[in-house]
């Protein structure tokens, strides 16, 4: 039979005491089940751990248990600390991912507001394309992920972050009015398949009754926003990263079909929150209680 905590536990409180009894006292157990664990512990260890006198003192061997057992009550402690709700698990960074908009736009405030609430808060961000961290989070690969989506993820914990304001965007040699014509002798540029911003401009084309976009493949919203200035092509992407990018003055921005412009920011997770690592929920907390401050 293994080595249980209790045993350690009641061999060490007889090591302090130095009385069977007086440990049974102090653990409101009998005194036959103190005497039970000690042999238990000499039986599997193969040694003799206690001198029985008066008071009761360890053997070399059981100043050696002794010491060992310590060190496994504090690992003990510092696991069940690890999942507590309180506690937050400094060694285990959170695994957040992201899609590259709102990476650049939304999470440096939000992180920066998050280390100064909390600055020993461990985390890692990685991007990739929304339908991307939604594997990744279904596989556990990642804790959470902040993904885009008109409605909730199904299946998934979904907490809603923001809402953004797609528009598109062409060089300032566009036409004010973008008419069918215009539009359907132009390539688009955008994220490969799986983002969310990519299947907008679906919906956008689909709307005005024009055939699906002939798309230019970029890794970068720098990259995107680049060529876009210089009429390589149009890009649908949110208001607020383009305000804040420093090509916001090379480019026309056209309002689109408020069906399509609305999109919503999710941060998605696995739905049973009983898998969740502790940070998980300490993250979880601090975004809710970011959003319940910007509805003040």
């Amino acid at each position: 039979m293994a080595m249980q905590i209790k045993s350690l536990e009641i061999f060490m409180m007889v090591v302090k005491l130095g009385s069977f009894s007086e440990a049974a006292r102090t653990l409101y157990t009998v005194q036959s089940n103190v005497t039970s664990h000690i042999k238990k512990l000499e039986t599997e260890l193969n040694v003799e751990l206690l001198h029985r006198q008066n008071p009761i003192q360890p053997t070399r061997a059981g100043v050696q248990l002794y010491g060992y057992a310590e060190k496994m009550l504090h690992l003990q402690k510092e696991l069940l600390d690890s999942f507590s709700s309180h506690h937050l698990a400094v060694n285990l960074p959170l695994e957040i991912g992201s899609m590259e908009t709102t990476a650049a736009v939304r999470l440096p405030s939000l992180f920066r507001n998050l280390q100064q609430h909390v600055p020993n808060f461990p985390f890692s961000l990685s991007t990739a394309p929304s339908r991307d961290l939604i594997n990744l989070v279904t596989t556990s690969k990642l804790d959470c992920a902040f993904v885009a989506n008109h409605a909730p993820i199904d299946g998934m914990f979904n907490l809603h972050v923001w809402t953004e304001q797609l528009v598109l965007i062409s060089s300032k040699h566009a036409p004010a009015q973008l008419a069918n014509e215009y539009l359907i002798q132009k390539k688009f540029i955008a994220f490969k398949q799986g983002c969310s911003y990519r299947k907008a401009i679906d919906q956008f084309l689909s709307a005005y009754h024009l055939p699906a976009a002939n798309v230019i493949e970029m890794g970068s919203l720098d990259g995107i926003i680049s060529c876009v200035s210089l009429d390589v092509g149009l890009a649908i992407l949110p208001m607020s990263y383009i305000q804040q990018s420093h090509f916001a003055q090379s480019v026309m921005i056209h309002p689109i079909d408020s069906a399509t412009a609305q999109i919503n920011t999710y941060l998605i997770a696995n739905r049973d929150l009983n898998t969740w690592a502790s940070n998980m929920h300490h993250f979880v907390k601090y975004v809710k209680g970011m959003n319940q401050q910007l509805e003040k």
